[in-house]
């Protein structure tokens, strides 16, 4: 044994893999003394997939008759293969009724099976001769337990490799079998390189790593001996010391890397208790949605959402601003002779609001000179200045020098009871007087939103805040996401992704190809339901779940489209859309089916009078003109927005201003 650290530590190759993801995943299940492991994004039937093989794995040394006496060469042997492994398949399908429940993951576990029966089938056949001695050549091990010291790191390493493959050139392989896409590719590769690494220190074998992917399409990644050996000895062992360390100090092991795994990871909340320094990717919408999160034993539940009291920060800097801010106008009204009052201003996170009036004498003449008070704000102190006129009251509209975000969290903490009572509420963002925005796809009102804004208006921000709006306080039983970004740009993120994808009916689609088949799909939905309701004798989504158990409840679906101009820009497109958007805005709400679609391009071409009638929600960010303003809301203001989630909304409740609600706020700093 070489020199190095006394053996002070056991780990295994699955922790080493946890630590790879998140240092504190692993620390936290030592703490918690159960291994952390992470189901969602992998095939819920792994485990089925890895059992059956590896009774396959144990039995080859006795094969059925019909191969008895073939030649691994005749056309015979991959059909005989195959029939046993399906053998296998269906010994374990009938050993447990609960796989009738989720037939499509049954297919695809079958497919895999094949996949696998094939590929032995092409391995055997690099062996000449017959087929029942050359089977144990080629598997000479399935499941095959390891362990060996690392003295050099202090640690003794154990794991359980998937199967070792012989070959017809004398090699062996190591391999372990995955049915994940190739995302985990580099945690893959570190755990088959250990793998390696302790069969060369405890059975002197060198063997060459293989990751066989089942997806379930066979795809088979071979990584150079070579390649394995440098990847063990510049980062495993150092990270096999760094383990040790932080299980005797784990007030000092750091954050993930892999910012996607906060999402789903079964220490979430643990995580969050130990080390409760402010994590964007952790504590932050909408990763702390309600979704299903693996426990600790593997098992899947529905976690509830993380609700965050978060106190509004002080503002004293903007309260002073604005009060400098009311003098001033004062004195400039002051100045001309009028003697305008103006009580205290408000202070919003994007824009101060200061009322102003006269007690006496024509309102006109104060008009007139509040233009050359705007004017000269504007030009003597570079101030974004708009003076708004609504009725009998007077108000200027100031852009802040230094403007809050507003985050999602804190607003869904304040709305918490009104969001959780039903599915399809949402938050939009902040009033300057403090008021949450908010609005519900299940009022008549509001079923349907549209939403325009040019390019650095805010738009996208808004998109992914309402999304993950929609989707925290609901599981995915009761609200399910479609997702459409033609130009790619919205809905990027792997973390956000993450987050959203217990919700998502499919994958996010991003060809515009794509778009009319999804509002196709939402059709035939909503005529589905609507004989659901006929035949249960009542009027909507709301009554009919009223009337079903739990699990017979139907959930209300979003299509939430970003840029939805390129289906107008072909005339027989233009059509097709406009008669789904018709058909859908008619009737879709109370099918519990809504539409969220938005625009960089408010122009009569692409918002048309058939589309801006059949969507009651009207949400305008910045527009480069009055005439797209009024395409929006029927009338002009949003032109003037400052950017940047600055917006105007008629919610069903006439027209109002608001800061559009943010995601992934910067960490508070700690002072």
């Amino acid at each position: 044994m070489a020199s190095g650290e006394p053996i002070s530590a056991i780990l295994s190759v699955t922790e080493v893999r946890n630590a790879l993801r998140c240092p504190r995943a692993f620390v936290l299940g030592r703490l918690e003394r159960k291994p952390v492991t992470f189901p969602i994004g992998s095939s819920c039937l792994g485990a089925s997939f890895h059992r059956i093989v590896d009774r396959f794995a144990q039995t080859v040394q006795t094969p059925p008759e019909e191969l008895v006496g073939l030649s691994t060469q005749e056309a015979k042997v991959g059909p005989a293969l195959d029939r046993w492994i399906m053998g296998l398949l269906i010994r374990e399908l009938e050993a447990d009724p609960s796989y009738a429940s989720i037939p499509a993951e049954v297919d695809e576990l079958a497919e895999a099976c094949r996949q696998f029966s094939a590929h032995v089938a092409r391995r055997v056949g690099d062996f000449p001769g017959e087929v029942s001695r050359n089977l144990p050549r080629l598997l000479p091990s399935g499941e095959h337990s390891v362990e060996a010291a690392f003295p050099e790191a202090g640690v003794l390493l154990k794991g359980r490799i998937d199967a070792l493959f012989g070959s017809g050139t004398g090699e062996l392989e190591v391999v372990e079998y995955k049915l994940t896409d190739e995302a985990n590719a580099p945690l893959d590769q570190a755990q088959v390189a250990l793998y390696r690494e302790l069969l060369k220190r405890s059975e002197g074998l060198d063997a060459h790593p293989v990751i066989l992917r089942f997806m379930p399409e066979v795809v088979q990644t071979q990584i150079s001996p070579a390649q394995a050996d440098r990847l063990v000895a510049s980062e495993l062992i150092p990270l096999l010391e760094q383990m040790r360390g932080w299980l005797g100090h784990p007030e000092s092991v750091p954050p993930t890397s892999r910012k996607a795994m906060c999402a789903v990871c079964p220490v979430q909340r643990a995580c969050s208790e130990r080390y409760p320094q402010h994590l964007v990717f952790r504590d932050d919408p909408p990763a702390v949605a309600c979704r299903p999160r693996p426990t600790l034993d593997g098992h899947l539940v529905v976690a509830q959402p993380v609700i965050k009291e978060v106190a509004a920060p002080e503002d004293a800097e903007g309260f002073k601003e604005a009060a400098l801010l009311r003098e001033r106008i004062l004195k400039e009204f002051h100045r001309d002779g009028i003697p305008a009052q103006a009580p205290a201003p408000i202070v919003g996170p994007r824009l101060y609001v200061i009322p102003v009036s006269r007690p006496s004498g024509p309102v006109t003449q104060m008009d007139r000179v509040a233009e050359d008070v705007r004017h000269r704000l504007a030009n003597a102190d570079g101030l974004e200045v708009e003076y708004v006129r609504v009725g009998a009251k007077r108000e200027f509209l100031i852009q802040r020098a230094h403007p809050q975000a507003v985050g999602l969290g804190p607003l869904l903490a304040a709305k918490a009871q009104w969001l959780s009572e039903r599915p399809g509420r949402f938050v939009v963002g902040q009033e300057p007087n403090g008021t949450i925005l908010t609005a519900d796809l299940a009022d008549a009102a509001t079923p349907h939103i549209l939403i325009g804004g040019s390019a650095g208006s805010g738009k996208s921000w808004l998109l992914k805040a309402i999304v993950a709006s929609l989707v925290h306080f609901h599981d995915p039983a009761r609200i399910r996401l479609t997702l459409l970004d033609p130009k790619r740009v919205t809905f990027i993120g792997n973390e956000f992704q993450a987050a959203i994808a217990a919700h998502r009916d499919g994958p996010i689609l991003y060809g515009i190809e794509d778009a009319m088949p999804c509002f196709a799909h939402y059709i035939g939905v909503m005529e589905e339901r609507y004989e659901r309701f006929e035949a249960a004798q009542v009027a909507d989504l709301y009554e009919y779940n009223l009337l079903m158990p739990s699990a017979r409840r139907l959930p209300r679906h979003v299509l939430v489209m970003d840029e939805f101009q390129d289906l107008t820009a072909d005339k027989k497109a233009a059509q097709e859309f406009r008669a789904a958007v018709q058909r859908l805005g008619a009737k879709a709400r109370a099918a519990g089916v809504h539409l969220i679609l938005a625009t960089q391009r408010p122009d009569r071409e692409t918002v048309d009078p058939s589309i801006k009638s059949n969507l009651g929600g009207k949400i305008a960010l910045r527009v480069a003109s009055a005439v797209n303003s009024r395409i929006i809301l029927d009338q002009g203001g949003a032109e003037r927005l400052f950017g940047k989630g600055d917006l105007l909304a008629d919610l069903g409740k006439g027209l109002v201003r608001a800061q559009g609600a943010v995601i992934d706020l910067p960490a508070p700093v700690n002072t």
